[in-house]
């Protein structure tokens, strides 16, 4: 097993190999004088660093170093794979970890994909991420920041300031910490870990520009130093004549140009210094002053209510989870809350803030290492106060899923939104970490996608950097994107176990194919931030010997509603972090007395013949979002036939009020004073009612007004068309897009869907007398 230089493809002229010898188990040889396994193989190493190192007329091959085994010089030379992999997983320390990220197997070994798989991998990188290795990391830091200011290695590229060893201690830090959930950065080469690093946002681009030049260029002046006498220096020289054969070398018009290019910044530091912050502040929350006295500092340190805010600190330091820290753990979090309360004073609302905080700190006290990832990256600490002064809902995220920790160290979380491009590729990245084959670990995977993913758009819409639309657009590409990878891991596990659904129509035998129709806020491309998932589901089984093709054989009609019911579960199963959505499926045909998933035959005789008016308004909301293309293209002409041709138009007006009465009895009234938003009367509902009226009413003459799902959009299509005057399509548009950002904002701060009456009133009055021209008072 190659390790440093060697294993990471990085030798220079001078490089030990530094090398850890594996045998696959004990034994025996097979000749006359049989030797044991490990004394076979002890005597096979002696002789090959003896070949490798022994002095000669010509100097030798190449120093070998054994120090990485384990347990070092009083190791044996050789080890079995079973007792390397027994002292990685009981003895291996964290240093050996960071050693361990360069392993290589470079001779042709049958057990190497094995080795790597089950032995280097888990040992290196964790599962989660893994913020407990911080302080060993800090430690390895603090001797490599220790030898950078001994004056001797002043001149040393490799171990001097911003040195060799300075930017690989960058790049394999951040590879313990991210690889267990990266597996673009489990590689051993580090100039090609600084694209995968900053392309997930782990590294700035320009960071990961500079560090490449930088270590380039100290590469070559490391290799044009040893090439001068083929000695292994690391010293910049002061003979002139070697610095000017050195400037020779590497192309430069003098010593005065090397230094130069030496002199540029040649690291980025990933911590910012090891101060703690909120000094002064660190005796309030040890409660070391008088409360008078305590009060006062938090007020001038920016909090208004400043006893309410000493009572909520004294709260949090009595609770139980922080009450059961060890001590390491009390240590993390004494170092971290001065620096919480200094942040939070800076805040506009300071109070909101800090609230957010320590509902945060209280949830993640029964995992320290988080107060440890606090501390370390004072860039995340500050994200996290700004975002509890922003919104109680992401604070009460973060204290319910306390993995979206991991979004706080991406320098990108304020300033650029996410894109479609960017969800789904950070969904197919954890979807990649994890086999298709381990369901508890896929839907862990999807899931921790979803909730970052909200947290993210929830971020950006907050700080103002997203628009309504766009908050929408990217929740609904959010769902869509959970349902489509739903759908394919639903597929597999069955097609699995039954083999793939098969029908023949007119002798011909072919695949069965699957659909999901989104409908409502979904179908809309409108997903709130708490909307329900209105779902159908369909098929194209038809004709004779519709049966799965496996050894378990189904019927196709069982196959696809146990697809179905497997897409809603990975959808609503609780754990004990919540479930991602609600699923409503009452908008099939014949609603919950009908079947889970219709054939796209059934379903279309269904809607030209028995649906009612308000089932043809929710058509109207409808799309297909994920399954099979020829499926959803099947689907959307139904759906289009269907709303030119089969609604009952004579009958239209009247059954469009009759269902909006009867939603207004259904729902209760909200207090004096305050206005529902969605239900009341001059809200959402009536603008989508009046939207959905007119389009019905004129899409048999205008087949282009249901080419859309969105309300928005559809009117646009009313306006273009002349069936609605321009000016009434923009107070509709203006209207609903106020009242959307409204909702959307009253989810954030878990408050029910109302505002005050006389704010609302303007806004209501105008659609009530749009919704009298309409319908005609």
């Amino acid at each position: 097993i190659a390790m440093g230089k060697l294993g990471g493809r990085e030798l220079n002229f001078s490089s030990d190999m530094d090398l850890i010898f594996v045998y696959v188990d004990a034994g025996q040889s097979a000749g006359p004088r049989q030797l044991g396994n490990e004394e076979y193989f002890r005597l096979l190493c002696q002789k090959l660093v003896q070949l490798l190192g022994q002095p000669t007329t010509e100097g030798i091959v190449y120093r070998v170093d054994l120090r990485l085994r384990p347990f070092g010089n009083s190791g044996p030379l050789a080890v079995s794979l079973p007792a390397l992999e027994n002292y990685l997983m009981q003895n291996g320390r964290d240093w050996e970890r960071y050693a361990y990220v360069k392993a290589r197997v470079i001779n042709d070994w049958s057990e190497a994909g094995w080795f790597y798989r089950e032995v280097v991998r888990p040992f290196v990188y964790r599962r989660y991420l893994d913020y407990g290795v911080f302080g060993s990391l800090r430690e390895m830091k603090a001797l490599i920041e220790a030898e950078v200011r001994r004056k001797e290695f002043a001149a040393n590229i490799k171990l001097g300031p911003g040195g060799i060893r300075e930017i690989e201690f960058i790049v394999q830090s951040l590879q313990l910490v991210r690889g267990g959930s990266v597996a673009a950065l489990r590689g051993q080469q580090l100039l090609g870990l600084l694209p995968a690093l900053a392309g997930h946002g782990y590294l700035a681009t320009t960071a990961a520009d500079e560090l490449h030049a930088a270590y380039l260029f100290l590469r070559r002046l490391e290799n044009a130093l040893q090439a001068l006498r083929d000695q292994q220096l690391h010293s910049l020289p002061d003979d002139p004549a070697d610095r000017a054969r050195l400037a020779l070398q590497l192309g430069a018009g003098g010593w005065d140009e090397v230094a130069a290019q030496l002199a540029r910044p040649r690291a980025v530091g990933t911590e910012q210094g090891d101060a703690p912050a909120g000094g002064r502040l660190r005796r309030v929350w040890l409660e070391e002053l008088p409360a008078e006295e305590a009060a006062t500092l938090l007020g001038e340190a920016g909090f208004g209510e400043s006893g309410q805010v000493l009572e909520r600190l004294r709260r949090l330091h009595a609770a139980s989870s922080l009450q059961r820290l060890d001590a390491p753990g009390r240590q993390r979090l004494d170092l971290l809350m001065p620096a919480l309360l200094e942040a939070a004073g800076r805040e506009g609302q300071s109070s909101l803030a800090i609230d957010g905080v320590a509902h945060v700190v209280e949830a993640i006290g029964r995992r320290s290492a988080y107060f440890a990832l606090l501390n370390e990256n004072p860039a995340a600490r500050e994200r996290l106060v700004s975002m509890c002064g922003l919104s109680s809902f992401l604070a009460r995220q973060i204290a319910e899923h306390p993995v979206l920790l991991d979004e706080l160290l991406d320098p990108r979380l304020f300033a650029e939104p996410p894109t479609r491009a960017e969800l789904a590729g950070e969904l197919q990245r954890r979807l990649d970490a994890v086999s298709g084959d381990d369901g508890e670990r896929w839907l862990e995977a999807v899931r921790n996608f979803q909730r970052a993913a909200v947290f993210r758009i929830a971020v950006a819409d907050l700080s103002g950097v997203l628009p309504l639309m766009k908050v929408s657009d990217r929740l609904t590409e959010t769902a869509e994107l959970v349902l489509q990878a739903s759908c394919e891991q639903a597929w597999r596990e069955l097609a699995t176990r039954h083999g793939v659904p098969r029908c023949v129509v007119d002798g011909t035998p072919r695949a069965a194919a699957f659909g999901i129709i989104a409908y409502g806020k979904l179908g809309g491309l409108e997903l709130g931030y708490a909307s329900d998932l209105d779902l159908v589901f369909l098929h194209d089984s038809a004709g004779e010997a519709q049966q799965t093709d496996g050894g378990r054989v189904l019927e196709n009609g069982v196959f696809f509603a146990r697809l179905a019911q497997r897409i809603i579960s990975f959808a609503t199963m609780l754990t004990p972090g919540g479930h991602l959505y609600e699923v409503d499926t009452r908008l099939q045909p014949e609603g919950r007395r009908g079947l889970l998933v219709s054939g796209l035959a059934a379903f279309a005789a269904y809607q030209r013949e028995k649906a009612w008016t308000w089932e043809h308004q929710a058509l109207l909301r409808s799309r297909g979002i994920a399954g099979d293309a020829g499926v959803l293209e099947s689907f959307e002409a139904i759906r289009r036939e269907v709303l030119t041709a089969h609604v009952r138009r004579d009958q239209l007006r009247e059954e469009v009020l009759a269902m909006r009465e009867r939603m207004a009895q259904e729902h209760a009234q909200p207090a004096a004073g305050d206005f529902d938003i969605k239900h009341d009367r001059g809200g959402v509902t009536d603008i989508e009612f009046i939207v959905q009226y007119l389009v019905l009413r004129a899409a048999g003459d205008h087949p282009e007004l249901v080419r859309w799902s969105d309300n928005i959009r559809q009117l646009e299509a009313l306006a273009a068309s002349g069936i609605m005057a321009a000016d009434t399509a923009g107070v509709l548009s203006d209207t609903y897009r106020d009242y959307r950002a409204e909702l959307h904002h009253l989810a954030l701060a878990g408050r029910p869907g109302l505002m005050p009456g006389e704010r609302a009133e303007p806004l209501a009055a105008r659609i009530r007398a749009i919704w009298d021209e309409v319908f005609g008072g």
